[in-house]
């Protein structure tokens, strides 16, 4: 037999022996309905889920379990907390706060030594005297008959194993950040792998944060300075919090990008050079933000609020079982994320969790935006708190995601993804029209418009204004043609065509270069504009450095075709719109698009060719300041034989 909690006053016994006697501590229970196997009482009272441990049934006392009272709406309502949750360190005395409203008793355990504490509805709270700076701690929380050591979900400092408690003052200090951004448009984002952008690097520390930072003879400077003078404004970091499915002490043993949350508030050991050293890892990261800064280089955050590693090994379902993850009418765990496990974002003390830890970025290491993973699971009004919230610490805060319409639990109206898009219109998406246009078909053989697939010419207009049919604002779209998902581009193109020759990095660079001019936010994939390859695997999420690394082969004609079009781009604010306007307008002229960008002071006429053979543009008065690709000139015309963007600027 076993007894179990279901509701605030409903309580399952497992059995179908008949049941004459049934008491539990200051409450009376009443029989509600048998059920199959399953027999159903209530309770007069609600329980006291902090001390109810034992009941009586018949003449034999059993353990009182935890069932699914914590997945019920009147539990979430009930237990909701707005204070500080993890430690709070001083030199006098260090507190702690732990939500948990079904745990029966709870110490928290620093370097060993034990400390009882005391519940105060809905959380466990301790302050424990003395200066225990650098100590390493753990909770060890009863729910029913046993202990057992349960991390703290808001770890913000640890080594391979345990939680410490640190002092903010003693890591490097971090600069606030200089970044300003007024407009979504007004970015350039370059997403890269911290072990990927220095593993297969001439520098003193390839593989973790430092790496980032050293000089390289090959780049002539650092990565990020390599990154700065490309004319990105934002490098987009892969995950660096806690996660798993690597070795931190064996480096070369696993690879992941990092898309397994272990710890949301803490830095990951395998970016880092010491992992065993929690000031070590805070310092490494803090060190690439405030050199990024320096450079006036913003740092974005990619994040996973959608699921975790393990729910079993994730600390929340040993404090609350069940209340962080999503479940189906019949108590099920949901996997919309193809991860085994939901977050529940609906949950308030889940909500609290994740903006916590967004806070906790921002404040910490001057974080100045997020791409949510998975944005589609997530609820709108999550969504909208995180924008309310960082926004008031930092206006210039970047917001976005895959905003994919996924099927989940969570209202069709009330989910995050491009069909609300109008919704939560100070969050961007990642425009995935726009990728596969130009790139062609996710999957499949087919050739996108920037490879020379004529039939796409239609649509590729509409991508290119900024997919008004999508969005609200061309400052919600997100214009990529490849990222650490699925094939790189130079990949896709080998794979359909089943051949290399040269013309391919013509459409590279006629792809790269249609990203800089197209209305929205532009998005690389770091190495992209030195065709980086991943040798055909599609999924390199745990593939070894020898797929993952950037090959740096700086092709300097390309980088630089590519620099002077950013340069371009952010000197005519034309190409920044944050509005559908009659100072854009784009038509097919034959094989040709002309797409023009004008005010009343100049007019930006760009030639968009996507095929191979001989044509002639008119000059109109004006002046060509970047083509794509070589030209023959006369006085009154110019010819162009391969695919590309060719620009006149003229002077009203």
């Amino acid at each position: 037999m076993r007894i179990f909690i279901d509701g605030l006053n409903l309580l399952r016994i497992e059995s179908d022996i008949y049941i004459y006697r049934i008491e539990i501590e200051n409450n009376k229970i009443n029989w509600l309905k048998n059920d199959g196997f399953n027999q159903f009482f209530v309770t007069e009272r609600p329980l006291e889920l902090h001390k109810n441990d034992q009941i009586l049934v018949n003449e034999t006392v059993y353990p009182l379990e935890i069932g699914i009272v914590c997945l019920t709406k009147e539990f979430e309502q009930r237990f909701r907390y707005d204070g500080k949750l993890g430690f709070d360190y001083t030199k006098d005395a260090t507190s702690f706060a732990l939500f948990s409203p079904v745990a029966k008793e709870v110490y928290v355990s620093i370097d060993g030594q034990d400390y009882p504490m005391i519940y105060q509805e809905p959380i466990w709270y301790a302050s424990i005297c003395g200066n225990l700076e650098g100590l390493p701690y753990v909770y060890k929380i009863r729910l029913v008959d046993h202990f057992e050591n349960v991390k703290d979900p808001y770890t913000v400092a640890c080594s391979t194993k345990d939680s410490y408690i640190i002092d903010w003052n003693k890591a490097l200090p971090i600069n606030q950040s200089p970044i300003k951004l007024k407009h979504y448009v007004d970015a350039v984002l370059y997403e890269g792998h911290v072990r990927d952008m220095t593993i297969n690097l001439d520098v003193e520390h390839p593989g973790v944060f430092e790496g980032l930072i050293d000089d390289s003879k090959t780049l002539k400077g650092s990565v990020l300075n390599y990154i700065k003078k490309l004319g990105i404004t934002h490098l987009q970091l892969l995950p660096v919090y806690d996660f798993e499915g690597v070795d931190d002490l064996n480096p070369t043993k696993l690879y992941n990008w990092g898309y397994n949350p272990s710890q949301y508030f803490a830095v990951e050991g395998w970016l880092s050079s010491d992992p065993e050293d929690p000031y070590n890892r805070i310092n490494g990261l803090r060190k690439v933000i405030n050199e990024a800064h320096r450079l006036k280089l913003g740092i974005n955050m990619d994040v996973v609020y959608n699921h975790v590693w393990n729910h079993l090994t994730f600390p929340y379902d040993k404090i609350v079982p069940g209340y962080f993850f999503r479940h189906n009418h019949k108590h099920h765990m949901t996997e919309s994320s193809y991860c085994g496990n939901d977050v529940e974002t609906r949950n308030y003390m889940v909500r609290k969790l994740i903006i916590d830890s967004l806070i906790h970025w921002v404040e910490h290491y001057q974080i100045d935006g997020f791409r949510f993973d998975l944005m589609g699971l997530l609820d709108l009004d999550t969504m909208l708190e995180i924008e309310s919230k960082l926004k008031k610490i930092n206006p210039s805060i970047m917001l976005y995601g895959e905003g994919w319409n996924m099927l989940t639990e969570v209202p069709i109206k009330q989910r995050s993804n491009m069909n609300n898009q109008a919704l939560f219109p100070g969050v961007a998406h990642f425009n995935d029209y726009y990728r596969n246009i130009m790139k062609g078909e996710l999957h499949g053989p087919g050739l996108g418009y920037t490879m020379g697939n004529k039939q796409l010419t239609t649509k590729a207009m509409d991508a290119i204004i900024g997919s008004p049919h999508m969005f609200t604002s061309p400052n919600q779209s997100i214009n990529y043609v490849e990222c650490h998902d699925n094939l790189t581009y130079y990949d896709k193109m080998l794979r359909a065509p089943g051949f290399e020759n040269i013309e391919l990095k013509v459409s590279q660079d006629f792809a790269n270069h249609l990203i800089a001019v197209s209305q929205g936010i532009p998005f690389y994939h770091a190495g992209q504009e030195l065709y980086r390859s991943k040798k055909g695997v599609e999924n390199s999420y745990n593939s070894p450095d020898e797929i993952n690394q950037i090959d740096w082969n700086i092709h300097k004609e390309a980088v630089d075709k590519l620099k002077k079009l950013l340069k371009i781009r952010k000197k005519h604010k034309l190409y920044r719109q944050t509005t559908y306007t009659k100072h854009t307008s784009i038509e097919r002229q034959n094989n040709t698009l002309i797409y023009k960008l004008e005010n009343e002071k100049e007019l930006l006429v760009h030639y968009i060719k996507n095929t191979h053979g001989i044509e002639k543009f008119p000059y109109h008065q004006g002046t060509l300041i970047f083509p794509s690709q070589n030209v023959l000139s006369e006085d009154l015309e110019f010819y162009v034989d391969k695919p590309g963007i060719y620009i006149l600027h003229i002077k009203k």
